[in-house]
């Protein structure tokens, strides 16, 4: 079985970049629903009536490990990248986003691993492509 990998588009300059590691982490990064109800009656009808409301733009994060100097060094590249930027995940599924902000946290290291990182990524979901 092979391992799909994340994958980062920038659709201005057509640059792509794999990440070496998964994120472990991630929420939803579909919007929720946003439904009013009203209560209403017609022609004697005692009725609850349903309204679907234009929704927040959603808010994504993911994160994972960071294991070295150049995976950090292209996670900063991306995360200052200030337009869109396509995220394919290992679900085939891509979705068009802004990158809020990068927040790596240091660990200590180890004697087989001197750079061991974590990191969330923030992101505003701006539509799915696919």
């Amino acid at each position: 079985m092979t391992v799909v990998r994340w994958v980062l588009t920038h659709p201005a300059t057509s640059e792509t970049w794999t990440m070496p590691i998964n994120p472990n982490q991630a929420d939803s990064p579909f919007q929720k629903k946003e439904v009013k109800t009203a209560h209403g009656t017609r022609a004697g009808l005692d009725r609850i009536r349903l309204f679907q409301t234009a929704s927040a733009p959603t808010e994504w994060n993911f994160g994972g490990v960071i294991r070295t100097k150049s995976h950090y060094d292209d996670l900063v590249h991306w995360a200052k990248k200030t337009d869109e930027v396509r995220v394919s995940d290992h679900l085939g599924r891509t979705f068009e986003v802004i990158i809020k902000q990068f927040a790596p946290v240091d660990r200590p290291p180890t004697g087989s691993t001197p750079w061991r990182l974590t990191y969330k990524m923030t992101c505003l979901v701006l539509r799915r492509i696919a």
